[in-house]
């Protein structure tokens, strides 16, 4: 891909460009992510919130309800359901803290193990799909901008 010259005028400015716009291109790119990732989790008959469950089990195992809530960007309520849903299927179970029994812990089962194994791959294809042609130090330095981004956005909340 060649680079364009950007506008980065922002959004009240009277020459504003909308596909030059940061967050924009940041939330469009996400979704043709999340649309891309939907299509490949098809051929393990895999959904992106299951999928997302099971890369952050993966990552922390257990988590509580409370976390995957909080790491998966998803409301309680939905992750709860979502559990109920993996939990019938084989891939996670629910289990009281010890400490505490109003925090639920959750725990990958081997069958989510097996399931994440196929999905990682696919995963793996899409990653590489994604960053064809970006060199490595060009992907350090988006992801720490991203990091960035999301730590200035959360110092203004309320």
């Amino acid at each position: 891909m060649t680079e364009k010259t950007v506008n980065l005028n922002g959004p009240d400015h009277p020459d504003f460009i909308l596909d030059d716009y940061p967050l924009y291109n940041l939330n469009r790119t996400s979704a043709t992510y999340i649309e891309r990732m939907s299509e490949a989790l098809k051929e393990v008959n895999m959904d992106q919130p299951s999928w997302r469950v099971l890369m952050l089990l993966a990552d922390k195992n257990p988590s509580t309800v409370g976390e995957l809530s909080r790491r998966s960007v998803t409301k309680i309520s939905t992750i709860t359901r979502i559990l109920m849903r993996m939990e019938k299927e084989g891939l996670v179970i629910r289990k009281p803290y010890s400490k505490d029994n109003r925090v639920i812990e959750v725990y990958i089962l081997e069958g989510g193990q097996k399931t994440l194994s196929k999905i990682k791959q696919l995963a793996n294809e899409v990653y590489k799909e994604a960053f064809v042609g970006i060199s490595d130090n060009d992907m350090i330095m988006f992801t720490n901008m991203l990091m960035e981004i999301r730590e200035n956005l959360g110092k203004n909340k309320a």
